[in-house]
């Protein structure tokens, strides 16, 4: 799932995206409140604006880049 999230981000040029283990990272997992993984995470000035864990709808992910990219 990594491979597929990671094509799809480089092709938005104004996304920054990382990966992080939350196994190796708590306070990060816990500032985000992720507890299971996978989990993508889109956030907007600061603001989460979509949340997938587990089952990542990667068409609901591209259309939600989509729709706050056009803003």
């Amino acid at each position: 799932m990594l491979d597929k999230v990671e094509r799809l981000a480089d092709c938005y040029t104004s996304l920054c995206s990382f990966y992080t283990d939350i196994r190796e990272e708590p306070l990060i997992a816990g500032r985000f409140l992720v507890y299971s993984g996978p989990t993508v995470l889109l956030l907007m000035e600061g603001k989460e604006i979509y949340r997938a864990s587990q089952f990542i709808n990667l068409e609901e992910l591209e259309q939600t880049i989509n729709k706050y990219q056009e803003l």
